[in-house]
């Protein structure tokens, strides 16, 4: 990583091997579910978003993972995982989803100087995590924002 330092290192620095060494700097597009407009809270890992963290998992691989961004390598993938998780809550629940993970998919290109990351899991929707490099700001590297919803409140299956 030569002069290139993470975001977090100090929290990443509690754990062995976080992230692993299969997180490598790469050049791919990148989805992330953000509200509109987008601001830093939007790239804000799990962990971070509350002290202490919202979930607090046993696992010490999931507890590194949650300092690192979750993404998706297509919008496709990326509209597929959220209107699973979406579904998957009670009425009175998804508002508050919708609330925590916003109703926007920004769609973005991720160079080698902007972090690291692990390869898309295609068995979870093209899921990966990607862990930033300091001073990186992922908010101002945004291209596009597709509404997760249409006017009507259904899910947008257009791009």
């Amino acid at each position: 990583m030569n002069d290139k330092k993470l975001k977090y290192l100090k929290c990443l620095e509690q754990f062995k091997d976080c992230p692993s060494a299969e997180f490598i700097e790469v050049d791919r597009d990148a989805y992330r579910w953000t509200n509109s407009p987008v601001t830093p809270n939007d790239f804000l890992p799990v962990n971070l978003m509350n002290e202490p963290p919202a979930r607090m998992l046993d696992d010490t691989d999931k507890m590194c993972m949650g300092y690192g961004l979750s993404m998706f390598n297509s919008w496709n993938n990326s509209i597929k995982k959220y209107q699973k998780e979406f579904k998957k809550r009670r009425q009175h629940q998804r508002e508050q989803f919708i609330q925590d993970k916003g109703s926007y998919i920004a769609f973005l290109k991720l160079t080698k100087n902007d972090g690291i990351a692990d390869e898309p899991n295609e068995g979870n929707f093209g899921h990966f995590t990607f862990h930033e490099y300091s001073p990186t700001r992922l908010e101002l590297k945004v291209i596009h924002l597709h509404s997760i919803f249409s006017d009507d409140g259904e899910f947008n299956s257009q791009q």
